[in-house]
């Protein structure tokens, strides 16, 4: 499919998330917990800044003037829960956005956290395609263009300021190799000890997701891992990902390519179903993808829902 505006698209997306995480650097929403009667949320008890940095995105993504150009139906998500129709009109377009990932960090250190967001694209069809995607950290933002035009910058700088990432960091023979763990709950540790034991010589970091996933493309980070499905706004690290020679896989080791593994995104809200994206491992390599693949046998889902 070709996508001749996913880089206007993109940038919609950066400037409505540089704007969310200004906001998220004076906000005090950590102050308590909501969860209103009629509000669905699939991840941890939401704090009131997620809702808020929602609305924040909308409202900025809706001022810039590309928005009414790219036809946007609606901006869905962790804090908009809503079913997209089957089809929609060629050319329009979705947002999908978790405009807090890691809201448990944020709120204690406010480090750990970022903006995460894609855009769906209609074809001539009505079915949606992925036609680019952000994961916007304080410090860094990664930017997913078309199918496999990834870059990386500064979040506050100037798109042309960013790098794009034609291949995969090699891994430091110096450090240890790491793995991020993603959605990790008290109820894994069992299964997370165990992992450590058959992976003694790895350092393993309890912090994983959009917030983390992507930086074994472009830094120290060996692999990361998915211990439950997710939404597809939970799992745009790995989407970035597969657009570099990085190796993505299930938890038995079978890799996918990128088209197979971006097909899952296309489906969003379209069944109920918003789990679309079951557990992976991202890895520098093959051989490294195999070894945490061995070491999750026998505990995988050991923290599964």
């Amino acid at each position: 499919m070709d996508f001749p505006q996913a880089e206007l698209s993109a940038t919609v997306l950066r400037f409505a998330a540089q704007g969310v995480l200004r906001f998220l650097e004076n906000s005090d929403g950590w102050r308590q917990l909501t969860l209103a009667e009629d509000q669905f949320h699939t991840g941890d008890d939401p704090i009131v800044a997620d809702a808020e940095a929602h609305h924040q995105f909308a409202r900025l993504a809706q001022t810039h003037p590309a928005y009414q150009d790219l036809r946007i139906w609606g901006i869905v998500g962790e804090e908009n829960i809503v079913r997209v129709p089957p089809r929609l009109q060629p050319g329009a377009r979705i947002i999908v956005l978790d405009p807090l990932d890691g809201s448990g960090p944020w709120a204690m250190i406010r480090m750990g956290y970022c903006v995460a967001a894609l855009v769906l694209l209609a074809d001539t069809d009505g079915n949606l395609e992925v036609e680019s995607a952000i994961v916007a950290g304080p410090t860094h933002t990664f930017t997913l263009v078309g199918d496999d035009d990834l870059r990386f910058g500064p979040t506050f700088g100037a798109p042309s300021n960013d790098l794009a990432l034609l291949s995969t960091l090699p891994e430091n023979e110096l450090i240890d190799p790491s793995l991020a763990l993603t959605g990790y709950k008290t109820r894994d540790r069992k299964a997370v000890l165990t992992l450590m034991e058959r992976l003694s010589g790895w350092s393993i970091i309890t912090l994983g997701g959009n917030t983390a996933t992507p930086y074994v493309a472009v830094a120290g980070l060996t692999a990361a891992v998915t211990l439950r499905a997710q939404c597809t706004w939970d799992a745009i690290g790995i989407l970035m990902c597969t657009a570099t020679d990085a190796v993505v896989g299930s938890l038995d080791g079978i890799i996918v390519s990128g088209p197979t593994f971006r097909s899952l995104f296309n489906r969003v809200l379209l069944t109920g179903n918003v789990r679309a994206i079951p557990p992976m491992i991202v890895a520098k390599n093959e051989e490294r993808l195999f070894t945490v693949s061995e070491a999750m046998r026998g505990i995988a889902g050991g923290g599964a829902n």
